[in-house]
């Protein structure tokens, strides 16, 4: 395996590892603000707000996969390695 696939395999993998622990990282808040929501005697708008906190960080891993998609393709393209050479 040549320097520049390596580079590009280490960098593919290090996308993959942020995307993923944000994910986690999301998925995490939003069980605790769905749990939240269980509590007793609880206004009903709070558990509103914490139904609604939960399903925002849910929805935020969505980008995240959008935004890894588009940085396979500038390491598939090369524009890392191009604005390393300045």
């Amino acid at each position: 395996m040549t320097a520049p696939e390596s580079r590009k395999r280490r960098q593919r993998r290090q996308a993959v590892l942020g995307v993923v622990l944000f994910a986690l990282l999301q998925i995490t808040c939003a069980a605790v603000f769905a749990a939240l929501c269980f509590i007793p005697d609880l206004p009903r708008w709070l558990a509103w707000l914490f139904a609604a906190l939960a399903g925002v960080c849910g929805l935020l891993v969505i980008p995240a996969l959008v935004v890894l998609k588009e940085r396979f393709q500038e390491i598939e393209g090369g524009e890392y390695d191009a604005a390393a050479e300045y």
